[in-house]
């Protein structure tokens, strides 16, 4: 059976672990490395991290995967990611982070969300019309001030300039994703955890009735694909700052709550 090798980074909120596995009749883990990063807590109950960090760390750590071991660079088939999931980074059109990406801690959004859906005829503190709606089309709501929309409304009401340069909104392993390959996607599952997600048979995608609900821009919502999905290819100049090489592909991974299930075993309902 021939060998194939792939790399896992798994991106937390002190640091990233990147894995290199073997896949033949079973996975086995080869080689493994760590490097931690800041969280930046502020004031005002923001909570924010450096994407510069995260890609340092993924570029450092990739390098020692290879240390000791006889598997090249050239030889690994894909890449992909396990992340954090409900962070929030704004791109511009060549993909950099127009502010520092907000982490899913961040508390800052209390008048947003106090406007967007804390208001009038509630049941459980959420207006009762957006509450039916939102449960209607997605199964859930977003009632919580660390929720990613708020979070965007935030940056839209207290940073007018860096809203008007974003291109794109992505998650944390989407704009990683992002530095591989140039390409802005969400998976399923990250695009689900924005509660901006039709999740009904036949309409899974963006919904555009939340969308106008909630006042999102749905241009600044990327392609969606499956987590099992191929996203792209290693551009030239990730590679060379990874230390792998140029066309590898680049699946897009899921975030970390939801791969607690596929770890487990649990990939079936019941």
């Amino acid at each position: 059976m021939t060998m194939i090798y792939v790399l896992a980074y798994d991106i937390g909120t002190t640091g990233v672990k990147t894995c290199l596995f073997r896949v033949d009749e079973t996975i086995s883990l080869i080689a493994s490395a760590s490097q931690g990063y800041p969280l930046y807590i502020l004031e005002d109950g923001g909570a924010e991290q450096d994407g510069d960090d995260w890609w340092n760390a993924m570029c450092e750590t990739t390098r020692k995967v290879f240390e000791g071991t006889s598997v090249k660079p050239e030889m690994v088939a894909g890449i992909s990611f396990c992340s954090q999931m409900q962070g929030i980074v704004l791109v511009d059109k060549e993909g950099k982070a127009v502010r520092r990406p907000m982490s899913y801690m961040d508390q800052r959004a209390k008048e947003e969300i106090r406007k967007g859906i804390a208001y009038g005829p509630q049941i459980a503190g959420a207006n009762v019309v957006k509450l039916l709606k939102s449960l209607q089309i997605t199964g859930a709501v977003s009632t919580s001030v660390k929720d990613p929309m708020w979070k965007y409304k935030w940056i839209e009401n207290h940073e007018p300039e860096n809203f008007k340069r974003a291109y794109k909104w992505l998650d944390v392993k989407e704009y990683l994703i992002c530095r591989c390959t140039g390409e802005c996607v969400m998976t399923e599952d990250s695009a689900f955890a924005t509660l901006l997600y039709d999740t009904r048979k036949g309409k899974e995608g963006w919904s555009r009735t939340l969308c106008k609900m909630f006042g999102i821009h749905m241009e600044h919502l990327p392609k969606i694909i499956k987590s099992s999905e191929q996203a792209g290819k290693l551009t030239r100049k990730a590679a060379q700052e990874l230390g792998l090489a140029e066309g590898t592909p680049v699946f897009g991974g899921g975030g970390d709550a939801s791969l607690i299930g596929v770890g487990s075993g649990c990939v079936h309902v019941g």
